[in-house]
């Protein structure tokens, strides 16, 4: 009877530790919802994988009015920060355009320093687009923190896109959350 007790304790106990070292609980599965949002304009749809809801004038971006010519949808936790902006497409408002756009606001913002940019072709779908990676560092009210920025530029039909997803630098929990989802686009509903 003894010997059984003994095997059980030490078979509890190894259980136990295994579970310790192997970080259940731990994962991001376990700590975020991870699900897909659609986000509408102009009659295009996009849908993009996120670890909460986006919120468009005050309600889920998936009950947005399909055919409104302008979107800007947010979400965030207190690891990363999701903006998704869709426009149509004009003179004014392409991609070439907000590309150079995002580039110039961030180098001539006081408020910032060290800012480095890199700007890569990439695919989405089938469509070709551009992925812009920023890091900087933002002083505000006697504050600095490095920020990193991948923002990802493309037009699908007359729809000209931007997802944007932003963390602090050395939060762990925010780099890996834009690992996961970010890039993560496909054209059109999605489920």
């Amino acid at each position: 009877m003894n010997i059984k007790r003994s095997k059980l304790i030490l078979a509890a106990g190894l259980l136990g530790v295994s579970l310790l070292f192997s970080g259940c609980g731990n994962s991001l599965d376990d700590q975020f919802v991870f699900g897909k949002n659609r986000i509408h304009c102009d009659n295009q749809t996009i849908t993009i994988s996120t670890p909460f809801e986006l919120v468009s004038n005050g309600k889920q971006v998936d009950l947005g009015d399909r055919g409104a010519s302008v979107v800007k949808a947010e979400g965030h936790n207190s690891h990363l920060q999701i903006l998704v902006t869709g426009d149509k497409a004009t003179a004014d408002v392409n991609e070439k355009v907000l590309v150079s756009d995002a580039q110039e606001i961030l180098k001539s913002n006081p408020a910032l320093s060290h800012v480095k940019s890199e700007v890569k072709d990439v695919s989405i779908g089938d469509l070709k687009g551009k992925k812009l990676t920023f890091t900087f560092t933002e002083s505000s009210r006697g504050k600095s923190t490095d920020l990193t920025v991948e923002e990802y530029i493309f037009t699908q039909k007359d729809t000209v896109w931007r997802v944007i997803y932003q963390y602090r630098t050395a939060d762990t929990t925010g780099k890996a959350l834009a690992e996961r989802v970010a890039g993560k686009i496909a054209l059109g509903s999605e489920f």
